[in-house]
């Protein structure tokens, strides 16, 4: 079974899969924009401003394993539309509807330490850090440092245990 995400309206926010981006197809078997040979955007849902119809930026799953129930969130915002709380009020909507629409368990995200600003969107979101990861940002890029945040369907996380040895992106259900 796939699907193609469907639009969300939240209190001032409208969702919708643009019509200019080829969209991923979601499926049980999970996968990526790279395996659809499609470019690693979270180009699921183009943001817009309900009152006014201007588009602010765009959110959606960049990654999602069917079998695990794993799905990894981006999202990017115009500059003049950050500190007002449209991310976060985008960011959960997003959350719900993976937990809810796709049937994930698990959904992740990774911003770089010095993103103030997405750090506290995933925060605010109720996401939980859960550890740091090192992973390239683009495919030919170079390795960094990356803050990785974690939100079950249930809303607990265990913390991070100093001892484990998290490898690459790979989340392990054992960890939650």
């Amino acid at each position: 079974m796939s699907w193609r995400p469907t639009p969300i309206t939240t209190e001032r926010l409208y969702l919708a899969a643009p019509d200019d981006v080829v969209q991923p197809l979601f499926s049980l078997e999970g996968g990526s924009a790279l395996d659809q040979a499609l470019p690693g955007l979270p180009s699921n849902w183009k943001i817009f401003i309900r009152e006014s119809g201007q588009p602010i930026g765009s959110i959606g799953f960049i990654r999602w394993e069917g079998e695990e129930k794993l799905g990894e969130i981006g999202f990017i915002l115009m500059n003049k539309y950050t500190g007002q709380g449209f991310m976060t009020e985008a960011c959960k909507a997003v959350l719900d509807f993976g937990f809810h629409q796709m049937e994930l368990e698990i959904i992740e995200a990774k911003s770089l330490p010095k993103n103030v600003a997405s750090l506290r969107v995933l925060e605010k979101s109720g996401m939980m850090k859960k550890d740091c990861v090192r992973a390239r940002l683009w495919s030919k890029g170079p390795l960094v440092d990356l803050e990785r945040f974690v939100l079950t369907k249930s809303g607990t996380c265990r913390p991070m245990d100093p001892q484990e040895n998290f490898e690459g992106n790979n989340l392990g259900r054992e960890n939650f």
